[in-house]
């Protein structure tokens, strides 16, 4: 038994040496190499050194050794780089224009081996950051740094070749994954976030339609605080249509609060408070849109309408209730904002046909208003003076709401809801032939 120990005892310093050897072979084929490169390259050399390195990347003794990973890093990028050839030279014959044929070979080419060049450079930072940090700066202080460094910035641009070439060959998922890497790159470089690369990613996962993808790159760009609007409107949106509100509204909140002036986070929101019936919470949203977008016949549409159902207020059954004490106020709130929006004539025929209507029907909902309110408080003995009195000022907004219905029903020819209201104001107002003739045209409707 003593015997057995002895010898075992004795071989360890060999098997030492042998994977220490493992290291220097590596390095020997590598160079090798690199000599043939200027004339005629003999990929034999560089197989020789990747199984060698390879070896000692997986021995306890060598793993760990800044050295091993070096080597490897740049063995790798060379395997890298003669995949890509062989991937450029097969399109020779059906691709002549040389840029457009690397672009369609970075498309293609396979990826592996530039995968584990980087998983190398990942390593050396961990072993030694300081040392990294001098590479990565290009303050090398030896040929072999030197070249290190020369393979390190070989992967960035590999990187941003392939993020390019798969967006080309419209392989956003893939494309996705290397502007994220090219990114991520970038920054251990240069010690900056990398804010474009990263914005790359998350619009690549959104045209790959990759939920995953699309939640875990914009989320990364909120966490690095380098995310914009986009960022949130793009998980709002995902988590939205996954029915996922919690999330949803986590991060429109989380956006809100980040960029209070952003329009569409803004709008969305406010989407939310007239679901919920929170019309003054959404009033405040839309001063705020508004006075950044004056001119925007939409937001001036909305503003308006929330004055409307400020003013006109619905019980649970959809029936009208008491005004409030600024009905009037309110009114011509609504009345400034729908007209502004006339003015402006948003650009969607629906949208145009529903600012028309509603400012006619406000019209007419406040000639009736006026006309009801001075009847419940008239007397007998003045009913009649009362009547003529409100019968005026009614007819005043009756005529004014005709012409804003009439234009909206030219945008909607057979809409039968403008019909009714405009055959019942042709009556209130005394145009007889008008009315008859809305009639017609209402029973014509299928």
């Amino acid at each position: 038994m003593k015997l057995l120990q002895i010898i075992v005892l004795l071989n360890l310093p060999y098997i030492v040496f042998s994977q220490k050897n493992k290291v220097q072979g590596a390095w020997r084929s590598l160079s090798d190499y690199e000599s043939t490169l200027t004339d005629n390259p003999d990929v034999s050399y560089l197989l020789k050194a990747k199984e060698s390195i390879d070896m000692a990347a997986n021995n306890e003794e060598t793993k760990n050794q800044i050295k091993t990973h070096a080597y490897r890093c740049r063995i790798y990028v060379s395997l890298f780089s003669e995949n890509l050839k062989a991937e450029e030279k097969k399109l020779t014959a059906t691709i002549a224009d040389k840029n457009e044929r690397m672009q369609t070979a970075y498309g293609n080419v396979a990826v592996g081996e530039l995968e584990e060049a980087n998983k190398s450079v990942a390593r050396i930072r961990e072993i030694d950051p300081k040392k990294f940090e001098k590479i990565s700066k290009g303050e090398t202080d030896s040929e072999e740094d030197g070249k290190l460094f020369t393979s390190i910035s070989q992967i960035q641009v590999y990187q941003a070749n392939l993020a390019t070439g798969k967006y080309k060959l419209k392989k956003f998922d893939e494309a996705a994954d290397f502007f994220e890497a090219l990114a991520l790159s970038n920054t251990m470089m240069t010690g900056k976030k990398d804010t474009s690369n990263f914005y790359n990613a998350s619009v690549c996962a959104q045209k790959a339609k990759n939920p995953t993808k699309m939640f875990e790159y914009n989320k990364k760009m909120i966490e690095l605080n380098i995310a914009s609007p986009y960022n949130y409107q793009t998980i709002y949106d995902l988590k939205s249509s996954q029915n996922d509100t919690a999330t949803a509204m986590e991060y429109l909140k989380l956006g809100r609060s980040q960029f209070p002036s952003d329009v569409f986070l803004m709008n969305k929101e406010t989407e939310i408070f007239l679901q919920k019936g929170q019309q003054q919470k959404a009033l405040e949203n839309l001063k705020a849109a508004i006075a950044k977008e004056p001119n925007n016949a939409v937001l001036q549409y909305v503003i308006g309408n929330v004055y409307d159902n400020l003013a006109n207020p619905k019980g649970i059954s959809g029936k009208d209730t008491t005004k409030p004490i600024d009905y009037n106020e309110l009114v011509f709130k609504a009345e400034e904002h729908y007209q502004k929006a006339v003015d402006l004539k948003p650009s969607s025929q629906e949208s145009y046909f529903n600012t028309l209507y509603n400012l006619g029907a406000l019209y007419n909902n406040y000639g009736n208003t006026l006309y009801n309110k001075s009847m419940e408080k008239a007397t007998i003995t003045d009913l009649a003076k009362k009547q003529k009195e409100m019968d005026a000022k009614s007819m005043e907004y009756y005529k004014k709401a005709i012409p804003y219905l009439e234009q909206a029903l030219d945008v909607k020819p057979n809409d039968r809801t403008t019909m009714s209201a405009l055959r019942t104001l042709y009556y209130k107002t005394g145009n007889e032939a008008k009315g008859k003739e809305m009639n017609e045209k209402i029973k014509g409707l299928k």
